[in-house]
């Protein structure tokens, strides 16, 4: 039970996902408040706790006085604890140095559970060598955690409903987040709070002086309940409310009361085009070389044997990891990707991603020589006039900029392609350039008097020392204040920059530029600059999208005043945990479990139009980890760091069936998909340099080492079936969400997508065998449904429904369903 979405024809539309929401009495007359007796707040008699190297003592007033130590090494220069509860801010909580070489530092903290880690130097991140209870922080190594107050060594409620007793202790409601306020429009809000599981019968929300409205229980688990209602809002001002919990003979309203957030705040929109995406992630120079006249020296042939040496790399006495094969430039362009629009369009995608383009050293172009110039590599070649107009530029005055060649050759790319449909968004790397960057280059040279001194996270100048991103010294990155960038000039030029590739011409009009940005590491950054930046790009073009690198939950970024979405790696997890994993895989329940935790936790608006993949440019390919599973995502998956334990051959029939299965749950889910280009004819890899081979053309063939690099015809005829499929069906892509089925000892999960017009049914089979799934519709439901999309469990075998076929529910509201192995089926209501 999730979100709804609400109709463009009604007030407002209470779906099937969500629950019926009752309005019990309406009225201006104010009947006493509270609405009923409050309940206790949690006790304040509560003993200092010491957890790991943390000392928390209780406050009188509530919440904890949590004291952090930590022992560093005696060449520290700065450690700092950063965490859950500071947004992972390494400068937001600095530690002092007491006595010798332990750091201490105090901050209040809330009951509940928090994750930290102790940041030494700014760069070093270690989990708390005192506290053994950790969680995995999806980068390979563990948080510490930090549990206060009575819930902190809680893993399952006690509560039983019916016995009268309500305990204030799981009870939360906060405004300010999303997960439990989210104004869908500008009369009605969707409304949540939070209660031990089992513990109360019904939860009511009361307006002051207005409606009473019966809440639905939207999840439970093993801890919490997750109630929610839909509430009417007056066209101005506050409202002030309370919930009215009952189990029993007992009712009580939550301590406090509570107010709606202002009407500043406003309605959290994404763009509307961005629900219907299809993503097609492209690295330019692996794509498609449609000019050889602008290739790099040394171009690499682009249908050689990608492990075999060439001559050149030889002669440079490195091996292939170590580390020529980094410095591979193959001379894809702009020329080839316009080339391969209608590849693309028949593909099914409309919405294409770049990695970076703007003028660089390698071939991923993450080290930025200039923001404002497209490579010569990509576009003119040596016939650019780069060197020319950059020399008579000034990074400082966008008054004096002019297009280039290179330039111009994207932005007719650019026309084109949004004249045959496709939005295109570019990869925003606003953290760090390159070395080669004329500011970085100017520091070097007039150092303290550089105009750009205060751009650059400089540590000493003298002798000259500064931070690279990720430690890397050909990465300079950008100093950074608590509240974002630090350097008013490179604010301005950043939204200069933002400006020009928005609107190319400067007349105000936005459709002759690019449709948004993908921000690289956005998390470096402190998130008061995004906010500005948001309202810039927002100003330039309201229907701008902006989808953020954040590589865990994103509550933080997702609250209207930051991203529109974020690369949705919290749904490849799980996804790929479940019709990929063997050994560790996870039941239908479990995934089903996670990603209703991540819809209930995101605003509806920012779900719809999450960047749903399953791999990039950053991970193993989709293929390979079918073949390689049972690991946490993008861990122990380089070949250079895991030797033989990860193998880097061509995946075998079965993980490509495997494959097939995670796209089409990857087609009919909630947000919008991504594919990182070259899944769909079967490129596999391992991670960063393998995922990155060129893009294998069929004609192009044939390859070196044809056996494993040929297009595979049917894999991509699957992906646009699967493609075509939610393109087809309106409900994919904009429609709430209801779990009918989890049968884990199948390994069944069924869903329903509905509009106010259609109901698509997705039935998914994850097990190795055939299954007959009997999935439960419900009282009323429709009785007939059409087949629209079934899927054989390989080239030989048959699906056991055919596209087309009518299937009739039994009395009970009971479907049964065949599903072939690592396969499913989709169906539409009929009348």
């Amino acid at each position: 039970m999730n979100p709804i979405t609400f109709s463009r024809r009604a007030a407002w539309l209470i779906s099937l996902v969500s629950l019926t929401t009752i309005v019990l009495g309406c009225g201006s007359a104010d009947r006493g408040w509270p609405p009923a007796p409050p309940l206790e707040p949690e006790s304040t008699a509560r003993a200092v706790m010491m957890i790991g190297s943390v000392r928390a003592a209780p406050r009188a007033e509530g919440g904890w006085d949590a004291t952090f130590r930590f022992v560093g090494p005696r060449s520290a220069r700065s450690v700092s604890v950063a965490g859950s509860f500071n947004r992972w801010d390494r400068e937001a909580m600095p530690l002092v140095r007491d006595t010798g070489d332990l750091w201490t530092g105090t901050l209040v903290l809330g009951s509940g559970m928090h994750a930290y880690k102790f940041v030494v130097d700014g760069e070093h991140w270690i989990a708390d060598p005192r506290n053994d209870d950790r969680e995995p922080d999806n980068h390979g190594g563990f948080n510490s955690v930090l549990r206060l107050g009575a819930l902190a060594g809680l893993r399952e409620s006690a509560a039983q409903r019916g016995d009268g007793v309500i305990d204030a202790v799981g009870v939360e409601h906060d405004s300010a987040r999303a997960q439990y306020w989210q104004r869908l429009d500008d009369r009605h809000a969707l409304v949540r709070i939070r209660t031990l599981a089992r513990d109360v019968e019904g939860v009511e929300l009361v307006i002051r002086g207005g409606a009473r409205t019966a809440m639905a229980l939207a999840d439970e688990g093993p801890l919490f309940s997750t109630w929610e209602a839909h509430t009417p809002l007056p066209r101005r001002g506050a409202v002030e409310y309370s919930f009215v919990l009952t189990d029993g003979a007992t009712q009580r309203s939550t301590a406090r009361t509570y107010q709606s957030p202002s009407e500043a705040r406003g309605m959290f929109q994404t763009p509307d085009w961005a629900k219907d995406a299809v993503w097609y992630q492209v690295m330019v120079d692996r794509f498609r070389n449609g000019d050889r006249g602008n290739d790099p020296p040394h171009a690499h042939p682009w249908t050689s044997d990608w492990f075999a040496t060439a001559d050149y790399e030889a002669r440079t006495g490195e091996t292939f990891y170590d580390s020529f094969v980094f410095r591979r430039l193959y001379g894809g362009d702009i020329a080839g990707l316009e080339q391969s629009l209608p590849y693309l369009h028949e593909l099914g995608v409309n919405a294409i991603y770049l990695n970076p383009v703007f003028i660089a050293e390698t071939h991923h172009k993450y080290d930025a020589t200039n923001y404002l110039h497209i490579d010569p590599h990509y576009g003119a070649g040596a016939a650019d006039d780069y060197a020319e107009i950059a020399a008579r530029e000034d990074l400082l005055d966008a008054q004096t900029w002019r297009w280039t060649r290179s330039d111009r050759i994207f932005l007719a790319f650019l026309k084109k392609a949004k004249a045959q449909g496709f939005r295109v968004i570019l990869d925003g790397v606003f953290n760090h350039v390159g070395t080669a960057h004329p500011a970085f280059a100017d520091v070097l040279k007039n150092g303290r008097g550089s105009r750009y001194a205060d751009w650059f996270d400089v540590t000493s100048w003298t002798p000259f020392e500064y931070k690279g991103w990720g430690g890397f010294g050909g990465l300079p990155a950008f100093r950074k204040t608590r509240d974002g960038l630090a350097s008013e000039s490179l604010v301005r030029h950043i939204f200069d920059v933002t400006r020009r590739w928005m609107d190319p011409d400067g007349d105000g009009d936005p459709s002759d530029g690019i449709d948004g940005w993908r921000l690289d590491v956005p998390n470096e950054i402190p998130l008061p600059f995004w906010e500005k930046w948001r309202a810039h790009v927002k100003s330039i073009n309201p229907d701008a999208y902006i989808v953020g690198e954040i590589w865990d939950r994103a509550e933080d970024w997702l609250d209207g005043r930051h991203f529109d979405a974020v690369m949705n790696y919290e749904f490849a997890r799980p996804a790929i945990d479940w019709a990929l994993f063997r050994e560790r895989k996870i039941t239908a329940s479990e995934l089903d479990r996670r990603l209703r935790e991540l819809r209930l936790a995101y605003p509806w608006a920012a779900t719809l139009v999450m960047q749903n993949l399953v791999d990039s440019h950053d991970t193993d390919r989709v293929a390979s980890m079918a073949l390689n599973p049972d690991r946490a995502y993008d861990q122990e998956n380089r070949v250079q760091d895991n030797g033989p334990n990860y193998r880097n051959d061509k995946p075998d029939a079965v993980c490509y069936q495997r494959v097939r299965l995670l796209l089409l749950l990857q087609m009919t889910y909630v947000g919008a998909p991504m594919i990182w280009y070259g899944d769909e004819v079967g490129m596999w890899g391992a991670d960063d340099p393998t995922c990155r081979k060129p893009m294998l053309w069929k004609d192009l063939e044939p390859y070196e080492n044809p056996h494993d690099n040929f297009v595979m015809a049917d894999h991509r005829a699957f992906y646009q079936r699967a493609i075509a499929l939610r393109n087809a069906q309106p409900a994919l892509r904009r429609g709430a969400f209801r779990t009918l089925l989890t049968d884990d000892f199948a390994d069944v999960w069924a869903f329903l997508r509905s509009t106010d017009d259609e109901q698509v049914l997705v039935v998914l089979n994850g097990s190795v065998n055939p299954r007959a799934a009997l999935v439960p519709l419900g009282v009323g439901a429709a009785q007939r449904w059409r087949v629209v999309f079934s899927t054989p469990t390989g080239a030989d075998d048959e699906a056991r429904h055919a596209d087309g076929e009518t299937i009739r529910a039994d009395a009970g509201g009971m479907l049964t369903i065949e599903i072939t192995p690592y396969s499913g089926v989709v169906l539409q209501a009929l009348p």
